[in-house]
């Protein structure tokens, strides 16, 4: 398990994440060319110490967790009616069969009751696969939630897990989308769309639906979180490079109105942290984050 799948109590929606190492930074200006707001992009080092070494463990252990992000998005109360969160995988490790490592990209969401109070939380999220496929992930943790054309558990805990094979490419932009359904409160659904080409997007396809016990709305901010799974390891150089970017998220409104959030790193976690090198560059609109590109790999070869 790693620190963000421990933390998934429904009184643990504000979690208190790793911060990242201090690093030198550059700081680069350029220029929405639509809003004209000056953008501000940061780049500074992920690694934890400073000088990271190869590391060997005793135990043989998966999931690992490697990178972490948090967001923030403006939420009235009880809280949202959708979130969607737009993301880019580079580069990745690709689990093209049961006994092999894959790389986990995913993005945790809170649910409230309709009262505001915190009742569960869950995960989104994509594990690139061979064959230009990605495996969508779409959870719910706790006995709240059910998911009928899916799996009775989260993680191999109490909860609802369903997934969904779709097309996949590298170096593309998608949003993974979490809605309330607007005339059953009780229903999640989950959707994933292709969003490379904003003239052009691909079809909003479908991840199947959690059922929850009573009327939700979802909690405006969490975290994410990048993590090897599968495979068992011991070493940090059995730790595959990935590339990705992580955006903003944002909510439209019952109007067609778009709220946008921030995203922020919280820098590398896991057994291997301190085995692990990496840089980041996140972009800045009046000093909120709204894109953060990064890249890791483990120590040694």
């Amino acid at each position: 398990m790693n620190i963000y799948r421990s933390q998934l109590s429904p009184q643990a929606i504000h979690v208190q994440l790793p911060t990242q190492s201090p690093a030198s930074v550059t700081v680069k200006k350029s220029e929405d060319s639509a809003s004209r707001t000056p953008l501000i992009s940061d780049a500074s080092v992920l690694d934890k110490v400073s000088d990271p070494k190869f590391e060997m463990k005793k135990e043989f252990t998966s999931p690992n967790g490697l990178f972490g992000v948090k967001y923030s998005l403006a939420a009235p109360r009880p809280g949202l009616s959708n979130i969607t969160f737009p993301i880019i995988i580079d580069e990745g490790l690709q689990k093209k069969a049961d006994k092999d490592a894959g790389i986990y990209y995913a993005m945790m969401f809170g649910v409230n009751t309709e009262k505001g109070t915190a009742l569960g939380r869950g995960y989104i999220g994509m594990q690139p696969r061979g064959d230009g496929k990605a495996l969508i992930i779409f959870s719910g943790y706790g006995p709240h939630f059910n998911a009928p054309k899916g799996r009775a558990e989260f993680d191999g805990v109490t909860g609802a897990s369903n997934s969904t094979l779709v097309d996949f490419k590298f170096g593309n932009k998608y949003e993974l989308t979490v809605e309330r359904d607007p005339a059953a409160p009780r229903i999640l659904s989950a959707y994933v769309q292709d969003v490379t080409d904003p003239d052009n997007p691909g079809p909003k396809q479908h991840v199947k639906d959690i059922y929850v016990d009573q009327n939700v709305a979802l909690a405006g901010s969490d975290a994410g979180f990048v993590e090897q799974y599968g495979a068992k390891i011991n070493k940090s150089s059995q730790i595959a490079p990935t590339r990705g970017s992580f955006f903003a998220p944002f909510t439209t409104d019952d109007k067609g109105d778009v709220k946008v959030g921030e995203i922020m790193s919280t820098g590398l976690y896991g057994r291997y942290k301190n085995s692990t090198v990496g840089k980041q560059h996140i972009v800045k609109e009046q000093g909120i984050g709204k894109e953060l590109e990064f890249s890791l790999q483990g120590v040694g070869s």
